[in-house]
């Protein structure tokens, strides 16, 4: 099978060498130019320009010059920022040396010339954080969120098989891992292990993964980091863009694709709009050697929005729809102690039927709907208030394999429903502070649908919790900025369950938090940086681990809640280091950090219990303090002129400070080596990439004695190839790719996937995209 791939990879792969052999343009150009303010044309001293895809940038002097030399011919994207301005993308054919004038308002009115990007450049002054843009995201076209941010340092996924992924960062994951999608805290149901989070990621076009505690500005949940898809900007200028993507992915035999379309409206400077819809189709996955049954996966997601904005005002507002049918690997579900040791000890999954797309119990099914209208007025130049509500609806069936022909019946139903709304004022008080105070409630209330015949798994509850922040950045010098913030919420929960005597209780939760946050940003020079934080966060205990009583499907386990648990408290400090060396060939980015967290809670293995269903692992949700500390490395050496060499590393462990032992289900250490060509043009093909990788992902050594059900798997090395370039059709363009995963198809398990008990992971997967983007961008 692996010759098979290799042959398909072969062409690519060739061209990709004769295109680096037959075209070597001098790399002697020079960028230059002045960075200005649009208003007043007054030279914007100490402006960034940076060129993401090189990693190589320059700071303007106090005149707002800058130069930018030893550049290569062809398409250059450059990213321009300034203190009090919104950072800009500009792209530039570069033939020959260009001498250009930038324009950057200090204010957020119309760009007209320019793409914006964030919403402020120093949004997360001390926090280590780390970007997936556009490109990396389509590298990874057909894959879930988590699969595609697993690829970042300090980032993992636990598993639940192939069909379903959680985000981890720094070894938290869960209610601990807060996600935005589309500014709105995402509510789905994010407490089981096996909800993957109901979003499609190809609604954005750019991912942040803060990776430290973030609770000032973003409340609770925000313990271990936050996952920010970014709202796209829509179009203000007449005329109309987009694209259409399709996918083809080997293991799964499965299909997938996206398309967009966009633009403004004429008459109406400001005014833009945009839909959107992708999906997936997918079969069983397989392994090395046999069938995963019942893996396959129907995804399907739409959006629409539409907005405004001028000088002073800007409104818009946002609707998505969401919705996932998938199976549940048919060989987690046994029925006795005996077949449970016996598909331990095998190796191989008791049950392993035919190639098929058809998806049986045991499953789920989601729906998922956004609706998110927000507002701003600039009160003046610099002073913004922003108003934002959210509404979301997650409807959420898990079906069991059950006697009687109730298997089409759910084991589980649950309807949530959650409101959510934020008032933010971004104020000036001088060129030394600026910041933002609001306020942020939410109210969530959860209800069992009724007919499911079994006892559930979670009562019905009622969530409203308020809270108040202040973030103030205080930049001391060009070089040197600081950020401090407060926050302080309470939440209320109200309960109603049933005892197994048939009585109707309605317990009552109380919760009061606060948090701090101390951060800064040293650029050391205009290639070295440096940022520190010091902060904490909290999070109350999920209803989920206060009152889970019984068997949870989807995972093929017995979990129990704890009513007593109280809020979890984290105080966590974070060091990030980003340099360039020797002219910038080589590329370092380095973060250390270390996480005290008090009451952190966790499901720790119990046992095994037989029920009339059959024989399930029994894990306990129970409390502890535990201390979390590691290290997330990449270095990219650039060895020559289209040739680069890069190691991502990370490292995490996680100490039970109570039980003096280690913690767990911590993420075993893994680093991945990648040779990586790029060429910026040949003939009528540009931006030509391609890479080989080897991720390595050792044993974990590092666990509790004799609390896991078998040994950790051994370590593993998976080889794989990608390639992708683009064509130019007149005003339009067209992007092909072809990524290998897995290449020589090797037998592996991870320790971070739940069902490693009963089966190995995916093996071989190769996955072919095209885009075509048409229309004014």
């Amino acid at each position: 099978m692996p010759v098979r791939f290799l042959r398909l990879l072969f062409p690519i792969l060739c061209c990709c060498a004769a295109a680096w052999a037959h075209a070597q343009p001098v790399c002697d150009l020079v960028l230059s130019g002045r960075v200005i303010d649009n208003h007043d044309r007054q030279p914007l001293s100490y402006a960034e320009v940076y060129v993401p895809a090189l990693g190589k940038g320059a700071v303007a002097d106090q005149e707002g010059r800058f130069v930018l030399a030893e550049l290569c011919p062809g398409p250059l994207i450059v990213r321009v920022s300034h203190l009090g301005c919104a950072p800009v993308m500009r792209t530039i054919q570069l033939l020959d040396d260009v001498v250009m004038e930038i324009k950057l308002e200090h204010h957020a009115e119309e760009l007209k010339e320019f793409e914006v990007l964030q919403q402020r450049p120093d949004e997360h002054v001390g926090q280590a954080n780390k970007e997936l843009d556009k490109a990396s995201m389509e590298k990874d076209a057909g894959r879930s969120m988590g699969e595609m941010l697993a690829r970042i340092p300090g980032v993992s996924s636990l598993q639940s098989g192939p069909t379903i992924s959680k985000t981890v960062i720094h070894g938290l994951s869960g209610n601990r891992i807060l996600t935005l999608n589309q500014g709105i805290r995402q509510e789905d149901q994010q407490w089981g292990t096996e909800h993957a989070p109901n979003l499609d990621p190809l609604s954005s076009d750019r991912i942040t993964v803060v990776k430290g505690a973030a609770s000032v500005q973003y409340g609770s949940d925000a313990l271990g980091g936050v996952i920010i898809t970014e709202p796209v900007e829509l179009p203000r200028e007449r005329g109309v863009s987009g694209e259409v993507r399709g996918m083809g992915m080997l293991n799964s035999r499965g299909v997938g694709g996206n398309a967009l379309l966009q633009g403004g409206v004429g008459g109406i400077p400001g005014l833009g709009w945009r839909v959107q819809g992708s999906g997936r189709y997918l079969g069983d996955s397989e392994a090395p050697g046999y069938v995963l049954s019942n893996t396959g996966v129907r995804e399907g997601g739409a959006s629409a929005s539409v907005g405004y904005r001028d000088h002073r005002w800007n409104a818009s507002a946002y609707y998505s729809y969401f919705t996932r049918d998938l199976g549940i690997l048919r060989a987690s579900h046994i029925g006795n102690l005996t077949d449970l040791n016996n598909a331990i000890e095998s190796g191989t999954p008791w049950y392993v039927g035919d190639f098929t797309y058809a998806i049986a119990s045991p499953r789920q099914q989601v729906q998922h709907h956004l609706i998110k209208a927000d507002g701003g007025y600039a009160i003046s130049e610099r002073d913004r208030i922003v108003l934002t509500y959210g509404y979301q609806a997650d409807d959420r069936q898990e079906y069991d394999i059950r006697r009687g022909g109730r298997s089409d019946i759910p084991a589980l139903d649950l309807f949530l429903t959650t409101h959510t709304a934020d008032a933010v004022l971004n104020h000036w008080a001088g060129k030394h502070i600026h910041g933002k105070v609001g306020v942020s409630g939410v109210y969530q209330e959860n209800v069992n649908v009724p007919g499911t015949g079994v006892r559930p798994l979670l009562p019905n509850y009622r969530k409203q919790s308020g809270g108040v922040f202040l973030l103030e950045h205080l930049p001391l010098s060009p070089n040197v900025e600081l950020e401090a913030g407060a926050r302080i919420e309470a939440t209320q929960l109200d309960v109603a369950k049933y005892t197994f005597d048939n009585v109707l209780i309605t317990p009552q939760h109380r919760f009061t938090n606060s948090a701090f946050t101390i951060g800064a940003n040293w650029s050391v020079k205009d290639s070295v940086r440096l940022r520190f934080n010091v902060g904490s966060a909290y999070r109350p205990p999920h209803v989920s681990e206060l009152y889970s009583e019984g068997l949870h499907h989807g995972a093929a386990a017995i979990e129990r809640g704890d009513a007593a648990l109280s809020s979890e408290r984290s105080l966590k400090g974070t060091a990030d280091l980003e340099a360039l060396w020797f002219g910038g060939r080589l590329r370092t980015d380095l973060t250390l950090y270390a996480d005290r967290i008090d009451h952190y809670i966790y499901l720790r293995p119990d046992g095994v219990e037989l029920t009339v269903r059959g024989a399930f692992p029994v894990f306990q949700y129970v409390a502890t303090d535990v201390f979390l500390y590691g290290v997330d490395a990449t270095v990219q050496l650039k060895l020559a002129q289209h040739f680069s060499l890069r190691n991502r590393t990370s490292l995490v462990r996680g100490r039970d400070l109570a039980q003096d032992e280690w913690l767990f289900q911590m993420p075993s250490d893994r680093m991945e080596n990648a040779l990586l060509f790029e060429l910026s043009q040949v003939g009528k093909w540009s931006a030509i990439e391609c890479a080989a990788t080897s991720q390595v992902v050792f044993a974990q050594s590092r666990i509790p004695v004799g609390l896991d059900f078998t040994l950790p798997p051994d370590s593993y090395n998976l080889i794989g190839l990608s390639a992708s370039a683009t064509r130019t059709l007149g005003k339009n363009e067209m992007r092909i790719g072809l990524q290998a995963n897995n290449l020589f198809n090797t037998t592996y398990r991870d320790y971070m996937d739940r069902f490693r008990y009963y089966a190995d992971a995916r093996g071989t997967d190769l996955t072919l995209w095209i885009r075509y983007s048409f229309g004014k961008r």
